[in-house]
């Protein structure tokens, strides 16, 4: 994810589009026409896999992103306790270009971050609603990304936490050339929000696959 990849013209600035799968999860057979839809307003395709336990949802499987086809990278988000048990199947996978897990995480983060590194690609670091974003400080200099979640993390559709902002602002504030990605509960009427707290990106499923 870099910053020329701007293609979403909010009231404050740019921000880039990548649409999540989530909501087509019971849709599999959808998953290829739907990312061709969006294609020309999309800057990568997020994909969430979660284990249960950091979340309370498995979401979408390691396997299946076998099954999409797209000119887009694929943006893999792992909200799991233990990263090592998903990152080499992923490895894996040519279309996939970063990889971001949790700051939450049970594992050493600076040796995960590093592993992804090694493995030639871009690394994100997300973090939940209830952790205070200078967590972040250790390891922002090593990072490509920041997902901040701006819902209770778990399930497409949750409501998009407006108290999420301070967050963003704060981390931008801090490290303005890290690029910012909000995801959860982001549409029309909330994308303007995140922009203007300095958000770069913005994952969008509900609002893309209704």
């Amino acid at each position: 994810m870099t910053k020329s990849q701007y293609v979403y013209n909010s009231s404050m600035k740019k921000v880039a589009i990548y649409p999540s799968l989530l909501a087509l999860a019971e849709r599999k057979q959808d998953w290829n026409s739907e990312i061709e839809r969006v294609v020309p307003i999309s800057s990568g395709i997020h994909y969430d896999i979660g284990d249960g336990a950091l979340v309370p949802s498995f979401m979408l499987s390691v396997e299946d992103i076998g099954f999409v086809h797209s000119p887009l990278p694929v943006d893999v988000h792992i909200m799991v306790q233990k990263p090592s048990e998903y990152i080499p199947k992923l490895l894996t996978f040519p279309s996939v270009s970063a990889i971001a897990f949790h700051i939450e995480c049970s594992e050493d983060i600076h040796e995960t971050i590093q592993t992804l590194k090694n493995a030639g690609k871009k690394v994100g670091l997300a973090i939940l609603d209830t952790t205070p974003a200078d967590y972040l400080d250790p390891y922002i200099l090593e990072i490509d990304y920041v997902i901040v979640m701006t819902i209770k993390a778990g399930y497409s559709g949750n409501p998009f936490m407006p108290e999420m902002l301070s967050k963003i602002e704060e981390i931008h504030h801090k490290r303005p050339e890290v690029p910012i990605v909000v995801d959860g509960g982001v549409g029309e009427k909330t994308i303007h929000l995140c922009a203007h707290a300095g958000a770069d990106g913005a994952v969008m499923s509900s609002a893309l696959f209704p």
